[in-house]
């Protein structure tokens, strides 16, 4: 339904606020033409997937590859490692780390609380597990702000740093976080009408992968109402509560590594100004913006994205 709307229109957000009123009062429903799983636990990661118990937590884990140099992948908010599946296919000539992050993915749901510095802590943890020295670390969303606080604190493990459309380089706008605050945090997130599960896929990818959105939906729409979905949708809920504020500023300017930044400038959920301030003040950074592409460069516009990421990386030291 809302995959026709385009990203420049979505950018309002007094629009946003029409089109939710007009999802609550009609129960319109989503039409998903891919199978849905009934647990997070049979996403497909090609059996690739390994696990590590870090403190009593089960973590998910896909390493690939043997090249030399070493990328570590932080997925989005709400997302899980599939959303690189694309990204990684490209750079088969480097040894690739993803994980699910606590709260996500196959990973385990049992946490009271979800906070970027320990999500951080757990992104060391499984490095440290696979024996990865020093890595470029690249995180989109609430996983830039969890690179964020990894370079922070332990600044000797990265070789360099990739922000993708990042949290933390400025407060997220506040019609967006009162949006998912309202309408997704637990108790109200499980009886969610299916219109607005879509309209919470599209608020991400703005329709041009919309078979990685349909997946996404289908698999959302599955679980909501299971134990594994309700885990799922307190833990996205306390991460947000968490992040809304976080600001990662104060050490922005001891960041030393090589850093690339890119941005979607069709992205409303965290606005491109928020990029060109991580840009001014991180030192000798890089900032690419990417023409008709959202939140989530990934999916939605890898064709722009992995050209500039390879360049990056092919002049790395």
């Amino acid at each position: 339904m809302f995959h026709t709307l385009g990203a420049k229109v979505m950018r309002t957000p007094f629009l946003l606020i029409g089109i939710l009123g007009m999802l609550l009062s009609s129960g319109c429903a989503a039409s998903v033409a891919v199978p849905a799983l009934e647990s997070m636990q049979e996403l497909d990661y090609g059996g690739r997937e390994r696990f590590v118990e870090l403190d009593g937590e089960r973590i998910a884990y896909v390493l690939e590859g043997s090249g030399a140099r070493t990328l570590v992948f932080v997925h989005p908010w709400a997302g899980n490692l599939q959303i690189w599946d694309e990204v990684v296919r490209q750079l088969p000539e480097y040894r690739v780390l993803r994980l699910d992050l606590p709260g996500h993915g196959k990973s385990d749901k049992t946490r009271t609380r979800y906070e970027i510095d320990h999500a951080a802590q757990v992104v060391v943890g499984v490095m440290d597990h696979v024996g990865a020295g020093s890595v470029t670390l690249l995180g989109n969303s609430l996983g830039g702000a969890i690179s964020m606080a990894v370079i922070r604190d332990h600044p000797d493990r990265l070789e360099a740093l990739v922000l993708i459309d990042a949290l933390g380089g400025g407060p997220v706008p506040g019609f967006f976080a009162f949006f998912i605050q309202q309408f997704f945090t637990a108790p109200l997130f499980s009886g969610a009408d299916d219109g607005l599960v879509e309209l919470f896929s599209d608020l991400f990818v703005f329709g041009a992968n919309t078979t990685f959105n349909d997946r996404f939906m289908a698999d959302l729409l599955a679980s909501r109402d299971s134990a594994e979905g309700y885990a799922w949708s307190l833990a996205v809920s306390d991460y947000l509560r968490n992040a809304t504020d976080y600001d990662a500023t104060p050490w922005l300017g001891q960041i030393t590594v090589p850093t690339l930044i890119v941005w979607g400038e069709d992205d409303w959920v965290i606005f491109p100004g928020a990029g060109d301030h991580l840009h001014e003040s991180i030192p000798g950074s890089e900032l690419v913006h990417f023409g008709d592409c959202g939140h989530m460069p990934e999916v939605d516009c890898p064709e722009q994205f992995v050209p500039v990421l390879r360049r990056f990386l092919a002049a790395l030291p």
